[in-house]
């Protein structure tokens, strides 16, 4: 089979087994103009041209200022689209620091800029590129996944705030195929395509070898010499990169299951797991749950090993000491990890510096006729977080209703009218930071307390105490017997309903889901 051949197959087979993956999607491809990327678009448009590809992408060039070359370069790829009929876009980036790692993140969120989420963007890595990237990675220490080396298939998620929500695909279908075969359909197709100008340099030997980054001195200085020794030596370290890739499979596969026996709570800012569940596994099993949960999304960097041992110790510390906290930066984001009881939390360090905020205390009118919000806003918002409560619309028309019908001894006694009492400006709803010395009766639950005892019998951590807010019911004065009747305890992670006329009715809406105290706006 020609080189020719070997390339358009390779891509052929990618095609059919991403196909139903494809189907409806936007296709772009990231073109610098280099052999690699321009020997790509030049297939994708002899395959699209010959009917055995359903698509032509669209091109991306990006312009990222780092080399007096760039425009010369930007220039190139849109002459060479144009004169081949393919649509190209050209992107101009400004880096503050010009080192590679932040011009490849750079290109990545321009390109994302443009896309639509889950569009697709194939990109020219082959078969070398892999080689490199697993080097690198074992000399820093990989584990499975990191040696499992590039996916043929992967998801970006954008870190730019803008597109937060923004998901991409990348897609490298010639992971299988050598630099040198690519070089040779670039020459046989007459490409003129971008060189390196490193690799340039070195072979003018204008450039010295330390001066080098890691991947052009391994590409240059060091696979050369193993080749040397072991001829079929790029061929086996791909190779055992797929065999990493089945076992990263298979390894996520038993993660995966241990983590959703063990989970308590998932959400982005804040995951609990049961460290009763997690101690019943195998240290290695362990280490592996771990790892995993500290950076649970693709655009967080893998955690230090040293970091895992930190939290196992804290999983497996006897003592009563809740005040331990450690700390993630994962990139995307930064966590604090704490332990309380048999519980291990995973949290957005600027949710957990939210909690400390005391909730505002608010009151609600409620005979107020004009439309109401669909939230209350129960906390300060500085940070950027709003915690909120669902249904408060509801639960005043219910309040409203059953109000009419209470029969409250004094007032009886005293022949007020209680439909005048539902009707005064004076009854309304109050959510106010828990008092500490008011004692409290759940629903359901034998007795009243107050303070540190209730918060601990509910099992609210210490670090989440200043958020407990309390809903209560205010009675105008005309009904001096009970003038406030708490309804709700809200914590950030439940809401309780408590003792009183309208227990029932109350436990329906949130039984209903018409009542749910929640974080918005994440």
């Amino acid at each position: 089979m020609t080189t020719n051949n070997a390339l358009a197959q390779v891509l052929l087979n990618s095609f059919e087994q991403h196909k139903r993956q494809l189907r409806g999607r936007r296709i772009w491809l990231a073109c610098s103009g280099g052999r690699d990327s321009l020997s790509l678009a030049h297939l994708c448009q002899q395959l699209f041209n010959a009917g055995k590809l359903p698509f032509l992408p669209q091109l991306l060039h990006i312009n990222h200022g780092m080399q007096q070359a760039n425009a010369a370069w930007a220039d190139q790829v849109s002459t060479w689209a144009q004169q081949n009929q393919m649509p190209c876009q050209v992107l101009k980036i400004n880096l503050v620091k010009k080192t590679e790692q932040e011009a490849r993140q750079a290109r990545y969120e321009a390109m994302i800029g443009v896309m639509n989420h889950q569009d697709v963007l194939i990109l020219g890595h082959h078969q070398d590129d892999q080689v490199e990237t697993l080097l690198m990675r074992l000399f820093n220490g990989a584990g499975v996944n990191g040696l499992s080396g590039m996916k043929e298939w992967s998801i970006k998620s954008s870190q730019n705030q803008q597109d937060a929500q923004k998901n991409i695909v990348l897609w490298r279908p010639l992971l299988t195929i050598s630099r040198q075969q690519i070089t040779q359909y670039a020459d046989h197709e007459g490409l003129t395509y971008i060189d390196d100008p490193t690799n340039v340099a070195l072979q003018k030997s204008n450039l010295n070898p330390d001066q080098l980054n890691d991947r052009a001195w391994l590409r240059s200085v060091l696979l050369p010499h193993i080749t040397q020794r072991y001829p079929k030596a790029k061929q086996a370290i791909a190779r055992t990169g797929q065999l990493m890739q089945e076992a990263s499979v298979i390894l996520d596969e038993q993660c995966c299951l241990d983590l959703s026996q063990s989970i308590i709570t998932d959400r982005a800012f804040c995951s609990v797991l049961d460290i009763n569940q997690l101690t019943r596994l195998s240290t290695a099993r362990q280490s592996s749950l771990i790892h995993s949960w500290l950076a649970p999304t693709d655009t967080e960097l893998p955690p230090s090993r040293r970091l895992v041992e930190e939290v196992l110790s804290l999983v497996h510390r006897e003592d009563n000491d809740h005040q331990t906290c450690l700390y993630w930066d994962s990139g995307a984001y930064q966590y604090q990890i704490r332990r309380y009881q048999h519980k291990l939390y995973r949290l957005w360090e600027s949710w957990e510096q939210w909690l400390q905020l005391p909730p505002m205390t608010h009151d609600i009118h409620l005979d107020v006729e004009e439309k109401l919000a669909p939230f209350l806003l129960l906390k300060p918002s500085s940070t950027g977080f709003e915690w909120r409560l669902r249904g408060l619309t509801g639960l005043i028309a219910e309040l409203q209703q059953q109000l009419t019908g209470l029969i409250d001894t004094k007032a009886e006694k005293d022949r007020v009218d209680i439909k005048s009492i539902a009707r005064s400006r004076e009854t309304k709803l109050i959510f106010q930071p828990l008092p500490r010395i008011q004692k409290i009766a759940l629903l359901g639950r034998v007795g009243r307390k107050s303070g540190k005892k209730l918060l601990q019998t509910l099992d609210v951590p210490s670090f989440m105490r200043q958020s407990v807010a309390l809903c209560s019911l205010q009675l105008s004065p005309l009904c001096s017997q009970q003038q406030s009747i708490p309804l709700l305890l809200i914590t950030p992670e439940q809401t309780m309903v408590l003792q009183s006329p309208f227990s029932q009715s109350i436990a329906q809406l949130v039984e209903d889901k018409a009542l749910v105290a929640e974080l918005h706006n994440l």
